[in-house]
Formats: C-alpha cells, sequence, structure tokens
C-alpha cells in the first residue's frame, strides 16, 4: 500500500473517530512493513536522481570547456577573456536548469502535485516581480552585457553611474544578475548589473602613454633626439610589452631651464604604467653615458643689497 493513500485515509477518517481510534490507527501504519518499503524506494531513487544530476552537471561542464578548448585552436578562437566568461555563465545556466528538472521528478515521486505547485509559484512569483523589479532588471542588463560583450572576465574597467565613477579595476565574475570587480587595493565591489550605466574597457586596444624627458635647455637638443631616435631604434624590442618602436614627439616646452622632450609609447592594454617606468630608467642610464644628465628645475633668486634695502626702507617710511 503506498504511503500516500494510507495517510490520506487516515486524514480522511480523522473527524469520524475518537482520538484512541485514531492513535492506535496511526500505531498500525507506522507497524506496516509496506509502507516503509515504499518510503525506502522513494527516497532510493531520490538519491539516485540527486547523483544522476551531479554526474550530468560534470559532463555538461567537461563538454562546454573541451568545446571551447578545441574552439580556442581553430581559426574561430576569438578572445580568451570571452571565452572564459561565456563558459562561467553557461556552466551556471545548466547547473540551474538541471537541478529544477531534477526537484520536479522528486515531487513527482513522492506524487506531490507538481502542476499545483508551479501554478501556485507563478501566482506568487507575479506578486513578487512587483517587488523585485530591480532583480528583473539587473538581469536584463546582465543579459545584454553578454549580448554585446561590453566587457569580460580578466578586463580592466571603470564603471561610471550617472556620471559617477562607482568602481575601477578587475573583473573578476559577470553574472546575469551582477559583477564582481576588484579593485587597485584589493577591494571586492559587488556591483548589481542595473547601476551599470556607463563601462570603459581598458584591456581591449593597445595602451598610449606619453614619456616627458627633461634635460638642461643648455643642452644641444638635436642631439639629444638623434641619440634617442638611434636608441629606440636599436633597443625597443628588449621590452616585451611594447608593440611598436617608440615616437619621439620632439620638444613639448620649456620651463623653469628644463627642456621637456616627449616620447609617445604604445604598449600592450594595461601595461603601459610599467613600460613607462621601465623605459624612462633605461632612457636615463643611456643618455647619461652620453654625458646628457636629467635636469633638476632652477630658480633664480636675487638677494637685495644694502643700498637698495636703505632705499626700500625710506620710501616706505614716506608713504606711512
Amino acid at each position: 500500500m503506498k504511503v500516500e493513500t494510507v495517510f490520506g485515509n487516515i486524514l480522511m477518517t480523522t473527524t469520524e473517530k475518537d482520538p484512541l481510534t485514531f492513535i492506535e490507527e496511526i500505531m498500525a501504519t507506522i507497524k506496516d512493513p509496506d509502507i516503509w518499503t515504499d518510503l525506502a524506494s522513494k527516497v532510493i531513487w531520490s538519491i539516485v536522481l540527486v547523483i544522476v544530476a551531479m554526474i550530468l552537471i560534470r559532463i555538461i561542464n567537461r563538454t562546454i570547456e573541451n568545446f571551447f578548448k578545441v574552439k580556442s585552436k581553430s581559426r574561430l578562437k576569438g578572445n580568451e577573456k570571452r571565452n572564459q566568461t561565456l563558459i562561467n555563465v553557461l556552466e551556471n545556466v545548466a547547473t540551474v536548469f538541471i537541478w529544477f528538472v531534477i526537484v520536479m521528478m522528486i515531487f513527482e515521486t513522492f506524487n506531490l502535485p507538481v502542476r499545483t505547485l508551479l501554478a501556485g509559484a507563478g501566482v506568487v512569483g507575479l506578486a513578487i516581480g512587483f517587488g523585485a523589479q530591480s532583480l528583473v532588471k539587473d538581469m536584463i542588463t546582465g543579459f545584454f552585457i553578454l549580448l554585446e560583450n561590453q566587457f569580460d572576465k580578466g578586463d580592466f574597467v571603470r564603471v561610471n553611474t550617472s556620471g559617477t565613477t562607482v568602481a575601477e579595476g578587475e573583473v573578476i565574475s559577470l553574472g546575469l544578475r551582477a559583477t564582481r570587480i576588484q579593485g587597485w587595493e584589493g577591494e571586492l565591489i559587488n556591483l548589481p548589473n542595473s547601476t551599470i550605466n556607463e563601462v570603459v574597457n581598458f584591456s581591449r586596444y593597445n595602451a598610449i602613454s606619453m614619456l616627458d624627458i627633461n634635460v638642461s635647455v643648455s643642452e644641444d637638443l638635436d642631439r639629444v633626439e638623434r641619440i634617442l631616435e638611434t636608441y629606440f631604434a636599436e633597443h625597443w624590442e628588449e621590452e616585451e610589452m611594447l608593440v611598436a618602436q617608440p615616437e619621439l614627439l620632439g620638444l613639448q616646452g620649456i620651463e623653469s631651464g628644463e627642456a621637456i622632450i616627449r616620447v609617445m609609447l604604445e604598449t600592450q592594454p594595461m601595461e603601459h604604467f610599467g613600460v613607462t617606468r621601465r623605459v624612462r630608467k633605461s632612457l636615463k642610464n643611456h643618455l647619461e653615458s652620453k654625458g646628457i644628465y636629467i635636469s633638476v628645475p632652477k630658480m633664480d633668486i636675487q638677494d637685495y643689497d644694502g643700498k637698495m634695502a636703505k632705499d626700500e626702507g625710506d620710501r616706505y617710511g614716506k608713504e606711512l
């Protein structure tokens, strides 16, 4: 006899019998071995379904990863960061879908009214939806971020909301509801996707850096520029992060006895900070080997002699 039938009969006749009889029927039902056999079979089947779900999730995740591995070796390999982002999203969607199906099957195993539960969940979901509009907005925005490929996992971005910067750093994860960004100092920022109004992605294209070299105005600037151009032509490939030979733009300005020579560097995305520091150091050492030194700002200070001080004092006294 099924568990549901026995307990259903007991509940239907509860109001027709005295409490003592009701308790006796419950005890008799508990002692019935058929009920425990039926319950055990359903529990075992539910455990089997859970194990099957775990195996399916692992197989599907492995299939997704292998698909993108094969794709990365083909002509249509695409961007590695983009592929990793899609892997994470697809694995999450597959996991949620499989567990939903397994839970419904377990409900069916115990003869629970799945259709009624789903209908009730739909009504409740509709009621909750009016109070969870931000969640729906988050998911829609996350979908379009993925569709438009605005940024991927591992990209360095600046996120603005209504013109105000709310986060800047490396994208740790990207989901349909929220995005996690790690800042410069290691802080982890969780952003609902609906708050992302504007994204500045620094990781898509090569970076440009302007390097200023200060030398004394008394130096022969033509000679300095020839030395720099020769050095760049012979040594620029030693810096792996440079994607092109540095371009000498020429004299940028003269300030405080210094001539400022500007050089433009083109580097791989987000590598311009380190490249600029290393190139500045190598240029300083190279110029010093040629007898040219980085200048120090100068300031002319004139001291008043005694007569000038006396004249100033007399004029000040007369004005008083």
